[in-house]
């Protein structure tokens, strides 16, 4: 008797934790992999979508209250246009240098150099930046 409410027990935490487990994976795919922003393979609907979720989860871990979260969508809506005019002097300063260094390349290395830049796209990350609530 003891060995058969043992054994029911395991099966029943087994299935608890796959259930657990395989909600927590799916939710990631999800996520990361099958959310219409993600699907569209619109990059901004998929860097929006993502910000979101983490400007949530950071006000869920702070505990904002409504009002809070309206005044730091406010600060951060506020100080965009400051951050935007960094990170276009940073893309600016980033093409100047990519030309500087075509300069001194061969024709083969421009070729090398161009490629390993091609799949990583030319667009600055700004990371926290286009959060609101």
């Amino acid at each position: 008797m003891i060995g058969g409410t043992l054994k029911g027990k395991m099966l029943i935490f087994s299935v608890f934790f796959l259930g657990i487990a395989s909600g927590a994976i799916l939710t990631n795919l999800w996520e990361t992999r099958l959310s219409p922003s993600v699907v569209s393979g619109d990059p901004k609907s998929a860097d929006r979508a993502k910000a979101d979720r983490d400007v949530n989860k950071f006000n869920e871990y702070l505990g904002l209250t409504p009002d809070q979260k309206t005044q730091m969508s406010q600060i951060l809506k506020d100080s965009r246009p400051e951050y935007k005019k960094i990170f276009d002097q940073m893309d600016a300063l980033r093409k100047q240098n990519r030309n500087q260094i075509r300069a001194i390349l061969t024709d083969e290395q421009k070729v090398k150099y161009d490629k390993f830049y091609e799949g990583r796209g030319n667009r600055p990350r700004t990371p926290g930046l286009s959060h609101s609530n």
